[in-house]
């Protein structure tokens, strides 16, 4: 043990080290930003020298810092840029909060808004509302008659679609749309009155909405600046839940990597981003050049440094051909999504993974459902023939149904798996109601300890707090009904955080430097407000952090323990 005097002791508390031989100890030292050693609260005494910040932690339960496998972080700040429409259960009431936007406005501005219903998921919409349908373009029109306003509709990942959104009389005239104009595609309807006149209610069946890409694209987007500010203060609400790194394995297109960047110059990252790149390539030849040129910035786990990181490519099978033209036309602008999104062919696809594999570059693909997971392992299994793929830890996303065959096949191929408990058994889990085989193999956590398959768990920003998520992977339990899905695969808690923690560390090949609380790793740790451990069940996904550290830093400090 270093017998330096730490610069931080945190004492008195019960420390989840995550490490199977001391798994529960009472103090932590920190010094140089790493762990120096973590005992009992007697033996750390020695480590309390003149100068070292003594924390008397009362009790509190510790962590190491979570990781965020699917974050998204980036949109959280975005969401509160906005008005919000949350607990509005009415039309006289959305329009009173739209009568108040209006009055902070000039004439001729814009008010633009968040969805209709509750975040994060926003669901059950319009039936939150007392008339249970949307308010039209002539009701917003009465307390906006000279300003155009349009109400966002929801991010479909959020929920499922449609995603509806809303614009008045003089955002409809703004963006051209009259009773003569048709929809970008079949998949998005203009809703119309018995006269044949737009309402101003807008329906977007796709998966990625793309309403606000075609029709609305007139709306204002974010701006850089937007980006930035929203970014700092996700990491904000990240940190205040005990999050301290973060994967955006989905991709993060260049205007989101721009913001991360300003940030980042700045020396105000508080969470640790590994991002990985989300391309818009139209043809192989493309590809080949991009990869060629990124394969020193972006080749095994990355380049970068502990704040962040450069880690790997996003490579889509298929997708939807027409939603990748119509959002693709509007580059650089991704809005909620972040990522570009493009349309990958079967054949494609395959050769785009060669081509990661030749330069080796980490992919990261979408495998929600049975087909598409069966087609995706087929596809890395002619890549592992000439490129051996289990020591590269490509990432499958999103997994949600898995048959046994699959899991042999998946270890061998040596690929780790990201999971959202709370989007797939809870918020969409009325998928599995009925069906005991189907829910038994969805989200299948206990098959993939059983046959060593490495996995972690994430947000999906929705919400951001990860004790929901874990909650979710707890308790499988779905929304309405109640219903426990798939028993067998719960995880017990301390399972589900180490899914959070060491799955999380090695998801991002950081396993030696995060984690767990040992010495010698970076010191990320939060002290949370209850025992995740012991605290009721219910009260699961409202946890939060009373102190996080970032680098034995503290990012967020809630004030409960000041004065110990």
């Amino acid at each position: 043990m270093n017998a330096a005097p730490a610069d931080l002791l945190l004492y008195g508390g019960r420390i989840l080290t995550m490490d199977e031989a001391a798994p529960v100890q009472q103090a932590v030292a920190i010094r140089g930003g790493v762990i120096q050693a973590v005992g009992s609260d007697a033996e750390l005494r020695h480590l309390a020298g003149s100068q070292t910040r003594l924390i008397d932690l009362r009790g509190h339960t510790v962590i190491p810092g979570l990781i965020d496998t699917h974050a998204h972080m980036d949109r959280e700040g975005l969401k509160r840029l906005l008005p919000s429409l949350a607990g509005a259960r009415s039309i006289a009431e959305v329009l009173a909060r739209i009568r108040q936007e209006v009055a902070q406005k000039q004439p001729g501005e814009w008010v633009v808004t968040m969805p209709l219903g509750d975040p994060p998921n926003y669901a059950d919409v319009p039936g939150c509302l007392a008339e249970q349908r949307y308010p039209t373009r002539w009701e917003l029109d009465q307390v906006a008659p000279a300003n155009p306003v349009y109400i966002k509709g929801i991010w479909t990942p959020w929920n499922v679609p449609p995603s509806v959104s809303i614009a008045n009389s003089l955002a409809l005239q703004r963006a051209g749309i009259d009773r003569h104009t048709r929809p970008p595609h079949p998949s998005v309807v203009i809703d119309r009155d018995a006269q044949g006149e737009p309402t101003g209610i807008f329906f977007d069946y796709n998966t990625y909405p793309v309403v606000e890409f075609t029709l609305m694209r007139v709306v204002p987007r974010f701006t850089h600046a937007d980006r930035v500010q929203a970014l700092r203060e996700s990491m904000r609400l990240y940190n205040s839940v005990g999050t301290t790194t973060v994967y955006e394995g989905h991709g993060i297109a260049p205007e989101v990597l721009q913001a991360y960047r300003a940030v980042w110059d700045a020396g105000a990252m508080t969470v640790r981003s590994h991002l990985v790149l989300s391309p818009a390539w139209t043809s192989l030849r493309q590809a080949a050049e991009d990869l060629a040129r990124w394969s020193a910035l972006v080749s095994g786990y990355g380049f970068g440094d502990d704040m962040l990181r450069l880690c790997g490519v996003f490579l889509q099978l298929r997708g939807q051909r027409h939603v990748a033209r119509l959002r693709s036309a509007a580059l650089p602008f991704t809005g909620w999504a972040g990522f570009a999104e493009t349309y990958n062919p079967a054949p494609r696809y395959r050769a785009l993974l060669r081509l990661a594999a030749q330069h080796q570059v980490r992919v990261h693909t979408l495998a929600a459902s049975l087909a598409e997971l069966e087609e995706v392992l087929q596809a890395f299994e002619a890549v592992d023939a000439e490129f051996p793929l289990a020591p590269r830890r490509w990432v499958l996303e999103h997994v949600r149904d898995v048959l046994p065959s699959h899991l042999e096949r998946m270890r061998r191929l040596g690929v780790v798996c990201e999971t959202i408990p709370l989007t797939h058994l809870w918020l969409r889990g009325a998928a599995y109601l009925g069906d005991a085989r189907r829910a038994a193999r969805a989200l299948p956590h206990q098959d993939f300890r059983r046959y060593g398959i490495p996995f972690a768990l994430g947000t999906d920003n929705k919400p951001y707090n990860p004790f929901a998520t874990l909650w979710a992977a707890v308790t499988r339990r779905e929304r309405r009904s109640g219903q426990v899905l798939g028993p067998a695969q719960r995880l017990s808690r301390l399972q589900a955080l180490r899914a959070f923690t060491l799955g999380g560390a090695y998801f991002c090949g950081q396993e030696a430097r995060l984690g767990s609380l040992a010495p010698g790793k970076l010191a990320d740790l939060a002290v949370l407000s209850d025992d995740v451990l012991r605290v009721p069940s219910e009260r699961l996904p409202t946890l939060q952090a009373v102190l996080t550290l970032v680098g034995g830093r503290p990012v967020h400090d809630s004030g409960v323990l000041n004065g110990a």
